[in-house]
């Protein structure tokens, strides 16, 4: 029998939904260590250390000896969680929601001098106060040391891709949401970058691919048990 997993990132836990050939399905949640409420704040090494737990789990469980996951699809329901990482891609924040409306005032300065609106026409999207954009200046002006120490920014979903294959990639549709990149040029955005004082090199390399065709990395592949015989999603 073939099986495949969709995988919600919720906010306090993983959704995990495993699917059969019959379109049986069963749902089970994976909360994150020390995580009660939605609000509460994960970091993003507790979320990967989740996953991790939820694929060994669910790959070991399956009923039959010839049983094979096919297929790993990721719905990130943080989509707009937004890390700063150092040279190392070690996490220098817990995973930042702008929930709170911490970035609000960011987001009205910009609107109000027109910068706003001009990003908003080269995104396509309205400016609010969670996304990554907003989330970055507050850094900038409120978290000043994992600022100045930040190599890399990077999402929830492209955190977990990083951790399991080792790459350092978004797919456009998360890029789209970031509030960087420039729909016209299909590309980050300069303007973007240059009002939250970042560089292209600190932000994931544009893919447009939904399918990871790069192994897992090899300790990842020995605690799940998974091989090349299961395909991961980015959507």
């Amino acid at each position: 029998m073939k099986y495949t997993l969709t995988l919600d990132l919720a906010a306090a836990n993983i959704v995990a939904v495993l699917t059969d050939e019959n379109d049986n399905q069963t749902t089970t949640r994976y909360a994150y260590a020390g995580v009660e409420f939605p609000s509460d704040p994960v970091s993003p090494d507790n979320i990967v250390t989740t996953l991790l737990d939820t694929l060994t789990t669910i790959n070991n469980g399956l009923p039959g000896d010839t049983d094979v996951l096919t297929e790993v699809h990721f719905v990130s329901g943080i989509a707009n969680g937004w890390i700063a990482l150092d040279a190392d891609f070690n996490a220098l924040t817990e995973v930042i929601s702008g929930g709170d409306n911490r970035a609000a005032k960011y987001v009205d300065a910009l609107m109000i001098n027109g910068i706003g609106g001009q990003l908003q026409r080269k995104t396509g999207l309205p400016m609010t106060p969670t996304e990554p954009l907003a989330l970055t200046l507050w850094l900038k002006n409120e978290n000043q040391e994992a600022y100045a120490n930040a190599a890399h920014y990077m999402g929830v979903q492209e955190f977990i891709v990083n951790r399991l294959f080792g790459l350092n990639e978004v797919d456009e549709a998360h890029a789209a949401r970031t509030g960087f990149y420039n729909v016209a040029h299909q590309d980050w955005d300069i303007q973007a970058l240059a009002v939250t004082g970042l560089v292209t090199e600190q932000l994931p390399t544009l893919t447009t691919a939904d399918a990871i065709t790069t192994p897992l990395l090899a300790a990842v592949a020995t605690q799940t048990g998974l091989t090349d015989a299961t395909t991961f999603y980015r959507r």
